[in-house]
């Protein structure tokens, strides 16, 4: 194998690796968009909950507090998930 076509067939796998990487990073990007979606719904859920606290009796407070809790720590797992796409 000659210099030229040394050099072309490591320009090759190259390309092949960049046009991987190209299908990856875009596949990466939609779940990324999919997860802070889902995330934005829960963090509504989030909100509402908050909202109920200070208008409910204290068993029913506990409850959401826990409940909100649950839901607040789903949120940072999800945004934990979506920082590791990058």
């Amino acid at each position: 194998m000659d210099t030229r076509e040394e050099i072309q067939k490591m320009l090759d796998g190259l390309a092949q690796q960049r046009d991987e990487l190209i299908v990856q990073a875009h596949l990466a990007k939609l779940e990324a968009m999919e997860e802070w979606e889902s995330m934005e719904g829960k963090l509504t859920q989030l909100r509402a909950k908050a909202s109920l606290v200070g208008d409910s009796a204290e068993d029913t407070a506990r409850n959401v507090r826990t409940a909100a809790k649950q839901l607040a720590d789903e949120i940072a797992r999800g945004y934990d998930r979506i920082r590791k796409l990058f």
